[in-house]
């Protein structure tokens, strides 16, 4: 089994409470800086919650990683992708880097059947 799932938006609902790692642009930080919400890849809204305030500044796009209910995540870590990064990032690609993580059932089995 893996530590997280690698997924966009779409696949979301196929993993409550389960771990994931979900990217998305920063939309919205509400003052109380517990929750915010991103745009996924696949331009799917979902709000981020916290455990607790994050004092920094959120801007461009982000890694969630935290456990899956709804469109909402629980989130254990954030990770921000750099002012170039962000520039850079190749959401269609990452898009396609999560089909094919869910097409093919068993894609990391190391042993023979």
């Amino acid at each position: 089994e893996n530590i997280r799932e690698i997924v966009n938006g779409q696949q979301l609902p196929q993993f409550i409470g389960k771990k994931v790692s979900i990217v998305g642009l920063v939309t919205n930080v509400n003052s109380n800086c517990i929750t915010f919400d991103i745009t996924t890849t696949d331009s799917k809204p979902i709000k981020v919650n916290l455990k607790k305030p994050y004092n920094d500044l959120l801007e461009g796009y982000v890694e969630v990683h935290g456990t899956a209910q709804n469109n909402v995540i629980i989130c254990d870590e954030v990770i921000q992708f750099s002012d170039a990064a962000s520039k850079e990032f190749d959401v269609a690609a990452h898009n396609t880097l999560c089909k094919l993580l869910h097409s093919v059932p068993e894609l990391w089995r190391t042993e023979k059947y």
